[in-house]
């Protein structure tokens, strides 16, 4: 089989275009090329993964399947998929759940709705008229999620809450999968119904569904991939190991740190390969390198910009990796899965139960790999699938900023979650004899949803105490206070207010432009010019300050027209510039201009004239 390997024309012809598409994006690009490359291409480059994806599920006969297998069980499964995410609408408000990230990817969808560009915008004015987008630039994220949501723009019609929908709509899917996971992996439906009320009690799983973040997108990803491995192994053929690279590559394209799933996914189509004794790659498998070009070219760009890696948010960092973050990680993980007191959005009946199973899954894995002769294909597939999922886990306890009890960091966890599951579904399935005890454990998972779950998610603990979070909603509660939309803010998050279609600037680009702003005010370029600043308390004084970032500095003056606490020392506020200094000119705003003197009636009026007139006719009677 490997002489047979090394012989086959398609393999070397696969393997010349990866290398190809490793030189050109990591060596051949120069820096300008690639963010062109990225900014122009990325939108068609997604749009061709995901139909070649959408392809290759049908040719492997992926619906077919579904017609097949489907019964009155799955029917009452859906029902209960639908109630889990109803009760995660309840409790879970649509908005921006992680800052800056989903705002980020709001605006990259934007782009690629607008221009069919890869970027987001940082600057925006309406003077001219339409909405001119004055600075773009380029999100080190994957793409597939802002695409995704510009597909779903492009069907409706541009709102900035398509990304609230597109994650509700995908948390139905995304728990339907677990369901197959569960079925296919403990073979018994009842384990499928048990995987679908563990992730429902898991609050993080219905915050991030309420969001416009790209971790449910990712975890449906991972899940599909493990589902894609089971079909190939089952039946290794060209069709399955299709569907197999293409999911593969769109889960690269969700997260960063996915592209480690790779490795498993080649695994698996080499072990399919010598299953069945025979080498069949097809020219969509062929071409699949073409589809990490992106990946690999954002990856360039940001690798060597120290600011991507976030390191000055954690004071005395210098390494992004090290193994010294590995103690203090694993501390703030299990502070993560067993918090009782509502503050973080975990689950400690999925903690517990996905712990104890986590060793026995190792071994399991193990006793495999020495009988691997009388290992099924299933078995490979779960074997791989959790040794991607625990190497993810590991790069994130290696990871200085890898604190699960973050409320920035704890979304990480999800795929950790995902590979607690398939260890409970896989060791229960060596353990239970019969359907009764899924049964007992499908009730065990309903009562943690009903009895922690809900109730954590009524609470909203882990979400109050996230400033960022706060502030953003403070932003959204004025935003659909005003009835007109002619203003321009001044807020060092510009892309907010961009993507609601609000001209907006940072604040450090406004205390550089001091001049144009006096020109603009002068000139009644807009209704208002407002801004966004946050006030520092001294606890010791009670002195309140502006956050230096926010200052707009010497010659504006401003009148607060709303403030708000935010959490402990820290207020959020909204002021008006009711003057510019410039010059030694003072160019005051003038409120609004004067309304045409005169009564103008509307139709209610009218009627009720008529009737007081009616009224009036009938009494002058004679």
């Amino acid at each position: 089989m490997l002489t047979s390997l090394f012989k086959n024309r398609t393999v070397w012809l696969l393997v010349l275009i990866g290398a190809l598409v490793g030189l050109v994006t990591r060596l051949v690009l120069t820096p300008n090329q690639s963010f062109s490359f990225v900014a122009a291409g990325g939108y068609w480059l997604m749009l061709a993964l995901v139909i070649l994806l959408g392809r290759s599920i049908v040719r492997a006969g992926g619906l077919q399947w579904v017609r097949e297998h489907v019964s009155r069980f799955d029917v009452y499964v859906l029902i209960l998929v639908m109630a889990c995410t109803s009760a995660w609408w309840a409790h879970e408000k649509p908005g921006f759940k992680i800052l800056a990230d989903e705002v980020l990817l709001l605006g990259t969808s934007m782009g690629m709705h607008l221009e069919r560009s890869s970027t987001y915008p940082l600057r925006a004015s309406t003077v001219q008229g339409p909405m001119q987008i004055l600075d773009r630039v380029l999100d080190k994220r994957p793409l597939l999620f802002p695409f995704l949501v510009t597909t779903v723009h492009d069907l409706t019609g541009y709102r900035p809450e398509n990304a609230f929908y597109f994650n509700r709509g995908l948390g139905i899917l995304f728990l339907l999968l677990v369901y197959l996971l569960g079925w296919q992996a403990g073979g018994n439906r009842w384990a499928g119904v048990f995987g679908v009320l563990l992730f429902a009690g898991l609050p993080l799983a219905a915050q991030q569904s309420a969001g416009s973040g790209f971790e449910l997108l990712n975890l449906t990803a991972v899940v599909g991939l493990g589902l894609a491995m089971v079909a190939y192994l089952r039946s290794p053929d060209v069709a399955r190991l299709e569907v197999l690279v293409y999911t593969g590559l769109a889960l690269t394209a969700c997260r960063y740190e996915s592209v480690i799933f790779l490795i498993p996914m080649a695994l698996t189509a080499l072990l399919g390969w010598w299953r069945s004794q025979r080498i069949e790659i097809s020219g969509p498998v062929i071409i699949s390198p073409l589809f990490l070009s992106v990946w690999l070219t954002q990856n360039r760009i940001f690798s060597g910009d120290s600011t991507a890696w976030q390191m000055a948010s954690k004071e005395g960092i210098t390494a992004p990796f090290s193994l010294d973050y590995l103690s203090p990680n694993l501390v703030h993980a299990l502070a993560f899965f067993f918090d009782f007191n509502g503050y973080q959005p975990s689950s400690a009946t999925f903690a517990v139960l996905g712990l104890l199973a986590l060793p026995l899954f190792g071994l399991w894995a193990v006793r495999c790999l020495r009988e691997h002769s009388q290992t099924k294909a299933d078995d490979w597939a779960w074997i791989l699938l959790g040794a991607g999922l625990s190497v993810n886990w590991a790069i994130l306890m290696l990871y200085f900023w890898g604190q699960f009890d973050d409320r920035i960091i704890s979304r990480l966890s999800l795929p950790v979650h995902l590979l607690l599951l398939l260890a409970v579904v896989v060791v229960a399935r060596t353990l239970l004899k019969s359907t009764r005890g899924w049964q007992i454990l499908c009730g065990i998972a309903a009562v943690s949803f009903l009895g922690q779950g809900l109730p954590v998610m009524a609470k909203q603990a882990y979400e109050i105490d996230y400033s960022p979070g706060v502030e953003m909603e403070m932003r959204r509660d004025f935003l659909a206070a005003q009835p007109e939309r002619d203003f321009l803010f001044l807020d060092n998050d510009a892309v907010f207010w961009i993507t609601h279609w609000i001209p907006a600037s940072s604040v450090e680009k406004s205390r550089k432009n001091h001049e144009a702003l006096g020109y603009h005010l002068r000139n009644h370029s807009f209704t208002n010019m407002f801004v966004f600043q946050s006030v520092l308390v001294d606890d010791q004084t009670g002195e309140r300050t502006i956050d230096p970032d926010d200052d707009l500095g010497e010659g504006f003056e401003l009148k607060t027209v709303w403030e708000k606490k935010v959490e402990t020392l820290l207020f959020a506020r909204i002021s008006r510039v009711v003057a510019i200094t410039h010059d030694d000119e003072v160019i005051p705003a003038i409120d609004r201009v004067a309304e045409t003197t005169g009564h103008f009636s509307d139709v209610e009026e009218v009627d009720k004239a008529r009737v007081l007139y009616l009224e009036n006719w009938i009494k002058q009677l004679p």
